[in-house]
């Protein structure tokens, strides 16, 4: 049977006691690869006094099933909220938003799966997806007023006299501006 350190060796992983050499007594790290000076032990009970504290202050950060998070992620995902901005809004890295979401991910932190479940869809991007149907709505509202595709086009900076919308999705940008634009031309 393999041993820890050779397994930790293999994953290219350093044994605790390397990596704690280089660093000065009073690290926890130090403490962690076995040096009980005071100084060390000092660094333990704050490190851990830090964490009791937090707890008992809510931000318990223990493994919780990822099945939560995955469920929400892939509700962002229909309401075109990609991993990027799911990544950015919630300070997770994109890696762990697609091991969640293919689920090679079974388990998270809880102040992780906390802060994917935070994002709404007030956080899509720019460039992010969202249903058309409103920005069509829109238009044609203006265009039964009296406003030209010419014009409207030329309103949202279309260099051609067109409006080039897609009809099922629209850029969260493009939904803005077509929103934008309705509430001048409507005030």
């Amino acid at each position: 049977m393999m041993n820890v350190s050779s397994n930790m060796t293999a994953r290219g992983l350093k044994p605790i006691t390397v990596l704690a050499a280089s660093r000065p007594h009073g690290d926890r790290l130090r403490y962690l690869a076995g040096c009980r000076c005071d100084p060390c032990r000092r660094a333990n009970s704050l490190y851990e006094s830090g964490r009791q504290r937090a707890r008992k202050n809510g931000d318990w950060n223990g493994i919780v099933p990822a099945d939560k998070a995955r469920r929400h992620l892939f509700k962002l995902s229909r309401q075109g909220i990609g991993r990027r901005a799911v990544s950015i809004a919630a300070d997770v890295s994109e890696t762990m938003i697609c091991l969640i979401k293919s689920k090679r991910k079974k388990t998270i932190r809880a102040r992780s799966e906390r802060k994917i479940l935070a994002v709404t869809k007030a956080d899509a991007r720019d460039h992010s997806f969202v249903s058309a149907r409103r920005t069509w709505k829109l238009l044609r509202m203006l265009k039964t007023e009296g406003y030209t595709t010419k014009y409207l086009a030329d309103q949202l900076w279309h260099k051609r006299q067109v409006l080039q919308f897609g009809k099922e999705r629209v850029t969260v940008r493009n939904a803005f501006r077509v929103e934008r634009l309705y509430r001048q031309l409507t005030e």
